[in-house]
């Protein structure tokens, strides 16, 4: 009995630390890459539009210039690669560290430049669409989803619920695997 409490305790654990999520640090441009100059010019881009950025997470540019800084600016002096009046100036706290992390407070999009002469133009740039935790895939808040809203379909006319196939079906839910884990665990295997 107490090797099935101590298991019931370790899951309900596990169940909390799932509910609760944490800003993410990502480092821009990839571990390997980092923020510099690429080989090709839309390549920050490229990586920022595969990666799911949501409010609360911080990028961190890492770079080896210590000359070079990261420029906040607006959306048309990103276009102009202009440095002229940034928004805001990130720059490594140390000299020398070469690592700047900048947090993501609230959802949209931030650009982003390089402030080295010239670096812009050759693609140290990007953009980074921050989703509203309301698009967000994994709610930050808890660990389901806000129920739908009733539907306005008259007495008797329900939809008939539509059929789970194919990867939809093999994807499923860390929630649902989560539930059945603890329910195996309750009614006792």
């Amino acid at each position: 009995m107490a090797s099935r409490a101590a298991l019931l305790l370790c899951a309900s654990v596990l169940f909390a630390a799932a509910a609760c999520s944490q800003a993410n640090d990502v480092v821009v441009g990839g571990a390997d890459h980092g923020w510099k100059v690429p080989v090709q010019p839309d390549a920050l881009n490229l990586w920022s539009s595969v990666h799911r950025f949501q409010v609360g997470d911080n990028l961190v540019f890492k770079y080896d210039d210590p000359a070079d800084a990261v420029l906040e600016v607006t959306r048309d002096d990103y276009n102009r690669c202009s440095t002229a009046s940034p928004l805001a100036v990130h720059k490594a706290a140390a000299a020398g560290s070469g690592r700047v992390t900048v947090p993501l407070p609230r959802s949209g999009p931030f650009y982003f430049v390089s402030g080295a002469p010239g670096s812009c133009q050759k693609g140290e740039r990007v953009v980074v669409v921050v989703v509203s935790e309301k698009h967000s895939r994994v709610p930050r808040r808890g660990f389901f989803p806000p129920a739908a809203a009733p539907s306005m379909m008259p007495y008797g006319s329900a939809p008939a619920p539509a059929p789970v196939t194919g990867g939809a079906a093999a994807a499923g839910s860390g929630g649902a695997l989560l539930v059945a884990l603890l329910g195996a665990l309750l009614v006792g295997w």
